[in-house]
């Protein structure tokens, strides 16, 4: 039996609620978090509509209606970056109406993805996710599905690929980064950071619990490791590294153990690579390409020069990969290998898509957002402690894909925001009790 070891922040909703189970909206939340990462192809799956969406707006309409959930959590606080985000939902909305996108296939689920939804999940995750126990369910759950992506990511490259499901993964024809670990994102970036988080996740779980849930993350953690390796996405590898030393870093209980966790990493990378031989070479091969990051010097030039003629309103909401090529030029040191794609860095794309203003505004819903769930000091309260590690060690590795790609992808991106609610929650809630807030 499983039993939780961690000194457990102060949950604010009654305990004769915990115990009676959680509430059907904390399930319907978790359940879209985890089904969005097969978000975009329920086609493939034979589905009409994805079910994550689903389940997003009944958890929405189950929460709204909960009286116990807006009054025995405390209430939530009006904070600037409440400002920020709906000014930043109102420009692109103003600029999608205006250009026509908002309502295309493309521009609408863009605007739901990349922005409300990540919004609304940092708005409600104090809410949805107001007991200790409810949080241990998130953290419970992202494990379990990293020990899904990391055997797929395996079965991917090393096989046998019989195994891997859904099917869709390895059809050559459907997504990006074909010979890669993809998993059902069908993209190799997106699985890279979704094995990134789920790691963490076990992590934290492994520090909270002993028996058969720790014996799980302690499997999960090495698998992700091995899966981010195999996605073969520099960016990952780059942010995942850098956010296992920064959140080690902020703990004085964790600097300790901080070379036994590098040394760990490197001997599951090492298992893998004499496991397969062929992996060395092709990532050595990976790490050498240069198309990518012509890619990138193409589309962020490009957007800079749209910047310059179009500072204040840019060319409209997720219209960049229909104009870009206008503002293409053949560079001296580069080759121009692709003019249809989004700006590979997500500040200069809302730059060049909302203008300056646009660009603003996103800069200061980071900045409030994960940053500062990231930043902001703690008590001595644990399980607050153990959340902002969770929101360093997540949003250090999500900041490079931000800066390196267009990074679409939505579980990853809801993750990074839902955990940077929880980590908030003290910030952007009042207490029971406390002026603006109620008891129960």
């Amino acid at each position: 039996m499983a039993v939780p070891v961690a000194q457990r922040g102060a949950g604010t909703v009654p305990d004769t609620a915990a115990r009676t189970g959680h509430p059907a909206y904390v399930w319907c939340f978790t359940g879209s978090l985890l089904l969005s990462i097969f978000s975009g192809h329920s086609g493939d799956l034979g589905l009409p509509i994805g079910p994550d969406r689903m389940l997003f707006g009944l958890g929405c309409l189950l929460l709204l209606l909960d009286p116990v959930a807006w009054h025995a959590s405390g209430r939530l606080r009006w904070r600037p970056v409440h400002t920020v985000m709906v000014a930043m939902l109102a420009l692109a909305a103003w600029s999608g109406a205006a250009h026509s996108t908002l309502l295309s296939s493309l521009g609408f689920f863009a605007f739901l993805d990349r922005l409300l939804v990540p919004f609304l999940l940092f708005c409600l995750a104090p809410l949805v996710y107001a007991t200790a126990p409810r949080r241990d369910l998130l953290l419970k759950s992202l494990t379990v599905l990293g020990l899904y992506l990391g055997v797929t990511a395996i079965l991917e490259q090393v096989g046998p690929t019989r195994f891997v499901w859904p099917r869709y993964v390895v059809d050559e024809a459907v997504g990006i980064n074909w010979g890669r670990a993809r998993g059902p994102f069908v993209a190799s970036e997106a699985m890279g950071m979704a094995l990134a988080q789920c790691g963490f996740a076990a992590a934290v779980l492994a520090a909270r619990y002993r028996g058969a849930w720790r014996a799980l993350a302690v499997v999960v953690m090495p698998l992700s490791v091995c899966g981010v390796f195999l996605c073969l996405t520099r960016s990952v590898w780059v942010g995942f590294t850098l956010g296992v030393v920064l959140a080690c870093l902020a703990s004085p209980q964790l600097r300790r153990w901080l070379p036994l966790v590098l040394a760990g990493g490197a001997v599951a990378l090492g298992v893998l690579v004499a496991a397969v031989p062929t992996l060395q070479e092709v990532a050595s091969e990976r790490a050498g390409t240069t198309r990518s990051v012509d890619d990138r010097s193409n589309t962020n030039e490009a957007a800079l020069r749209v910047v310059s003629e179009h500072p204040l309103t840019g060319v409209g909401w997720l219209r960049f990969i229909d104009v870009g090529s206008q503002y293409v030029r053949q560079a001296d040191d580069y080759p121009v290998t692709n003019v249809t794609i989004e700006v590979h860095n997500v500040v200069l794309s809302r730059a060049a898509e909302l203008g300056l203003p646009g660009a603003a505004l996103w800069v200061g819903c980071l900045l409030l957002g994960p940053a500062s769930a990231a930043l902001r000091r703690r008590g001595r309260d644990e399980d607050a402690g153990q959340w902002k590690l969770l929101a360093i060690a997540g949003t250090t590795m999500w900041l490079f894909p931000e800066m390196l790609s267009p990074n679409p992808y939505p579980f990853p991106n809801f993750v990074v925001w839902t955990v940077a609610g929880i980590a908030l929650r003290t910030h952007l809630l009042h207490p029971v009790g406390a002026p603006g807030g109620r008891r129960p």
